[in-house]
């Protein structure tokens, strides 16, 4: 519960000052202001420890002086401090100023300018009032932050907990991948679901954004996907066989939503048994990079993004004959990060980094494209590496 007054703690007692500031506080619209005094600055400073002030007004004499005056006001700060010096010189006043005082009042001449004292004692404790209330504001905000740290920590476990082993062996394919996040959760998703012990669907998806917002469309994803592969092995639907089908899934159930958010994708299903690559493209660019016996080159395939259409179209490719290949996909960000000029530049960039590193993983291919740390990519980034050997 917040005080309903105004503290002043008056150092070196002078009746003719507790007078002007009650009547101060008689005469302007302010809550009522409790006066303590102290005649030493050992004492001010220890009440000072003890007690948060709102205004503290120092009278200078024998006893107190300007360097008493710099460790109070330096204790005190950020709350305004006022002087009342004994006589008026004008090197005491300036030095006065110097050593923290918000005001410099002459000790003998209050009774004569009662009206202007007045004026700056409510100036300053006005001052003070809005200073107390940043700080309660700063402490609530901080708070605030804190909490949402929390959650943002209990989220990104969250979303670390859907994401698949960094290394995955499955159903003949090899699978790696690195996310970078522009923010503290990653608006990027990838996924790698062995349907059975010869089907293997992987994914690469980028929601609209990043952030918090965009991160919780990738829990949305992955209960998704989930769902249709419960729904397969119960026979129910046979959907994630197809990542059109699965497309045409999602992007219904994420335009249901109502969350304003839509991705782009690309989803493939590699079948062992018959070594054959089918995949769908939902807005995706930059496209997959496939490195074969016959090099490295872009996939083809067109879509519309994920979520954002009603009904979208999608076009499903099936690639065969896959002895041994490398497929390797980006998320926007990366192109974002590139510094060459025109998009054919960097696509070139993609398939050079591609071949150089020869199929050793997503981390390498990073280093080849943006070597040391990223501390302020503008978008999240995300690579993923598919192959088999």
């Amino acid at each position: 519960m917040r005080q309903t007054y105004q503290t002043i703690l008056l150092i070196d007692h002078v009746a003719e000052a507790i007078e002007s500031i009650i009547n101060a506080c008689n005469h302007v619209d302010l809550p009522p202001v409790k006066i303590s005094t102290a005649y030493s600055s050992d004492f001010a400073l220890e009440l000072l420890n003890e007690h948060d002030f709102s205004l503290v007004i120092v009278g200078l004499n024998d006893h107190f002086s300007l360097d008493d005056v710099a460790l109070l006001a330096e204790r005190h700060d950020p709350k305004p401090l006022m002087v009342l010096l004994p006589e008026p010189k004008c090197d005491q006043v300036l030095l006065a100023l110097r050593k923290g005082a918000c005001d410099v009042f002459i000790q003998s001449e209050i009774s004569e300018n009662e009206e202007e004292f007045a004026c700056s004692i409510s100036r300053l404790l006005v001052q003070a009032e809005l200073i107390e209330k940043n700080l309660h504001y700063r402490e609530e905000l901080e708070k605030s932050l804190s909490e949402l740290r929390v959650d943002q920590q209990a989220a990104r476990q969250i979303q670390q907990n859907m994401l698949p082993e960094k290394d995955v062996r499955v159903g003949g394919i090899h699978a790696r991948y690195l996310l970078i996040p522009s923010l503290y959760l990653s608006g990027d998703f990838v996924d790698v679901i062995s349907i059975d012990n010869e089907k293997t669907l992987f994914y690469l998806a980028d929601v609209s954004g990043h952030g918090a917002s965009s991160a919780l469309v990738t829990v949305l994803l992955k209960n998704m996907t989930n769902r249709l592969l419960r729904n397969y092995r119960r026979a129910s639907s046979f959907d994630i066989l197809s990542p059109i089908n699965t497309l045409y899934r999602i992007n219904s159930e994420l335009i249901d939503t109502e969350l304003g958010k839509h991705l782009s994708i690309f989803i493939g299903l590699f079948d062992n048994a018959n070594s054959t690559l089918t995949y769908a493209v939902g807005g995706h660019h930059p496209m997959p990079i496939i490195r074969d016996s016959h090099g490295a080159r872009f996939l083809e395939g067109r879509g519309m993004p994920v979520g954002l259409f009603p009904e979208p179209h999608f076009e499903e490719r099936k690639l065969g004959e896959l002895t041994e290949f490398e497929v390797t996909m980006f998320s926007d960000g990366i192109l974002e990060m590139l510094t060459d000029k025109g998009m054919d530049a960097k696509e070139q960039r993609l398939i050079d980094a591609v071949l150089d590193t020869k199929g050793e993983g997503p981390d390498c291919i990073k280093e080849a494209l943006l070597p040391g740390i990223i501390n302020d990519a503008p978008d999240d980034i995300a690579i993923m590496t598919i192959c088999r050997q």
